[in-house]
């Protein structure tokens, strides 16, 4: 445990660093989604997801934009409910029979980040984040 007034500095930073981690990440899958789309529909339309056409540049948008928006800090909860539906649809459409473990292929890797997209759709961006700075030029409250 970290004295109080060293916690209350590096939460902000913390905070800032976990966004921007899981955003690299997931703007990273979005792009090599992007660049390969003909693949990724191949592969959709094998493991039965609907509409591998549409489905295809849905992942892209909610991985490489969502991501974007990680980030930056940009329309945050918006930004991390694309990161959360692509994580659910992986979760229940590709991972989930195979257990927990990533090791056999399970979905205790994108539940993970599936659960801070939900903590970053709840709590907002933090307080290092263009969110925060437009809000401040407007008067606004970010969440």
């Amino acid at each position: 445990m970290c004295p109080k007034t060293l916690c209350t500095k590096l939460g902000p930073l913390a905070l800032t660093l976990l966004r921007v981690v899981v955003g690299v990440i997931m703007t990273v899958h979005g792009w090599q989604k992007l660049n390969g789309i003909p693949q990724i529909v191949e592969a959709f339309t094998n493991m039965g997801i609907p509409n591998p056409q549409i489905a295809v540049y849905l992942a892209i948008a909610g991985e490489f934009l969502g991501g974007l928006g990680l980030i930056v800090g940009l329309l945050t909860p918006v930004a991390a409910f694309g990161v959360a539906c692509t994580m659910a649809v992986a979760i229940f459409k590709v991972h989930w029979a195979k257990g927990l473990l990533a090791q056999n292929g399970g979905y205790e890797y994108p539940l993970t980040l599936l659960m801070v997209a939900l903590f970053f759709m709840t709590n907002g961006a933090g307080p290092i984040s263009l969110d925060r700075l437009i809000c401040k030029n407007k008067n606004c409250k970010p969440k």
